[in-house]
């Protein structure tokens, strides 16, 4: 009997952490923890649940989920997802990048990515890599307070 109860327990154990990896991860380009360019209000309620706190109003709204994301999701006047971000280490692309990353890595990865000073100062740094999503321009961002200081966060969103 105990050996049945001690199996039960690692099937449950799991199952029950399974969603908390699952979902995390970076799509360049499309999105971030299962939530797309172009979602509905709906379809993130769905995925992510509901938020931790909103801001904004009429055609630019936005989302917070400060546990989970560890970010935002904007949504255009339509009501559909035209932005992202996450600043949570556990976000990754599938090739292991995303916050918490070195700028140097990054440039590694991702041969194509374009550098300029970014938000925080001469020192910081925000690499920008412009795909195509769904007949759109899309920008995913890699923000660096520092260029020798971990990624910040991960921005994807319409241009």
């Amino acid at each position: 009997m105990r050996v049945r109860t001690f199996g039960i327990g690692i099937i449950v154990a799991t199952v029950c952490a399974a969603p908390a990896t699952a979902g995390a991860a970076i799509v360049v380009g499309q999105s971030i923890d299962r939530v797309r360019l172009g979602a509905t209000e709906a379809q993130v309620l769905s995925v992510l649940g509901a938020p931790g706190y909103k801001m904004g109003e009429g055609a630019s709204t936005s989302w917070g989920y400060p546990t989970t994301l560890e970010g935002r999701v904007g949504f255009a006047a339509s009501h559909d997802v035209s932005g992202m971000w996450t600043g949570s280490k556990r976000q990754k692309t599938d090739k292991g990048i995303g916050p918490g990353s070195s700028l140097a890595k990054t440039r590694k990865v991702y041969p194509k990515v374009k550098c300029t000073v970014g938000p925080f100062g001469p020192r910081s740094a925000i690499c920008a890599l412009r795909t195509r999503f769904a007949g759109r321009r899309v920008e995913t961002l890699f923000v660096f307070y520092t260029r020798t200081s971990p990624m910040r966060e991960v921005d994807i969103g319409f241009s």
